[in-house]
């Protein structure tokens, strides 16, 4: 029986050889995304996923960094739709009362 300990280095050498094959294939990556990524490989995580299970098209899983890039661009597309159903020139009410509501 093979003890937890070479399990644990075994499964760790594996993550990180996939890691540095990943990382010859992905193209640009930036110093947040790869930080992010390392952590995310360092807690025994494959690049091969994501902690949102976020899938592509076909229903597999995304690797790491495109289901970061995915997340990101859902956000920013959230935040500009925000903005462009803003009433324009919109200002808060004031009620002329100091205290709190509650």
């Amino acid at each position: 029986m093979m003890s937890t300990t070479k399990v644990d280095k075994s499964i760790k050498a594996f993550l990180r050889k996939e890691l540095r094959e990943y990382m010859g294939t992905i193209g640009h990556i930036t110093a947040d995304e790869k930080k992010d990524l390392l952590e995310w490989v360092e807690d025994g995580n494959s690049v091969y996923s994501n902690p949102a299970i976020i899938s592509d098209d076909n229903g597999c899983p995304m690797d790491y960094i495109n289901a970061r890039r995915f997340e990101i661009d859902m956000y920013e597309d959230m935040m500009n739709q925000a903005d462009e159903q803003a009433p324009s020139g919109s200002q808060s009410v004031d009620s002329g009362d100091d205290e709190e509501p509650f």
